[in-house]
């Protein structure tokens, strides 16, 4: 974990005091994991931290943000948010400031976090929250690298949007492949598709939760090359009938890029 900060990144692992034994916590990324249970008072302050944080990222309660109970429900009891922290004396003011951290708060201060549960599949993890707010330093693909190493994860499938940059975290973990497009059962439907991804081994996840690798799976699946134009309702219609007719789909790397009109995806289609 060497960058070029003024400040030590330290990992973490919020969860509650019976899950610990579940996780593998014996993850070598040359800092020490701090676990955080959060039945203990001491902190339910950086617990609060972490919800606003999430507020932040994803446009607050009346978009995306995660409402508190929700983080409590669904991520930490069942499963653990991970991430990566500083300490107050040491964090970037910009971020105080952005996460409303009281002056006289003396504790650490998320940075970023990842948070995936458990499914009915063995090894299959559902992930619903990924982000960072160091932004230009690999921090979210470590964040989520060490936390699928934690969590013991042999796959994992999640819903995004097609204008989500994050798109190109993802897919450093392996071909995305689109398994529902349009999930009707989501709150921004026309905007969203659930995807699956095979990850790597958990040697390869702690590499790149090291920073020593960027990728995990590098081979691409054979087909057609597309450039995908999310704006473009034909090209959502013939990826709609492909799906449909039983065809497949995934999008590899770079996976996303903006464009002056907006963004596009590379995909291929079998």
């Amino acid at each position: 974990m060497n960058e070029d900060f003024q400040f030590d990144l330290i990992p973490y692992v919020l969860t509650h005091q019976r899950n610990v034994e579940h996780l593998d916590l014996d993850v070598d990324i040359g800092e020490e994991i701090r676990v955080l249970c959060v039945e203990e008072d001491q902190n339910a302050e950086f617990c609060a931290i972490l919800n606003r944080s999430n507020q932040q990222a994803f446009g607050g309660p009346d978009s995306m943000g995660m409402p508190l109970w929700v983080m409590l429900d669904c991520a930490i009891l069942p499963s653990a948010v991970v991430g990566f922290m500083v300490h107050s004396d040491e964090a970037p003011e910009e971020i105080l400031e952005k996460l409303d951290v009281d002056e006289d708060y003396d504790g650490y201060v998320p940075v970023s976090e990842y948070c995936a549960c458990p499914t009915v599949e063995p090894g299959c993890f559902s992930g619903f929250s990924l982000h960072s707010h160091l932004v230009g330093h690999g921090i979210a693909t470590k964040t989520k690298a060490l936390a699928l190493a934690i969590y013991g994860a042999k796959t994992q499938i999640g819903v995004t949007q097609f204008y989500n940059p994050a798109i190109r975290v993802h897919v450093r973990f392996g071909a995305m492949e689109m398994i529902i497009h349009r999930p009707s059962v989501h709150t921004y439907p026309e905007d969203s598709f659930v995807y699956r991804l095979h990850l790597p081994e958990k040697e390869q996840l702690v590499q790149m939760a090291r920073g020593d690798d960027v990728f995990g799976h590098r081979d691409l699946p054979e087909g057609m090359r597309w450039d995908f134009d999310p704006d473009n309702e034909v090209m959502q219609g013939r990826l709609a009938r492909h799906l449909q007719e039983g065809g497949r789909a995934w999008l590899i790397p770079p996976g996303w890029r903006a464009n002056e009109d907006g963004c596009e995806l590379h995909m291929v289609l079998d």
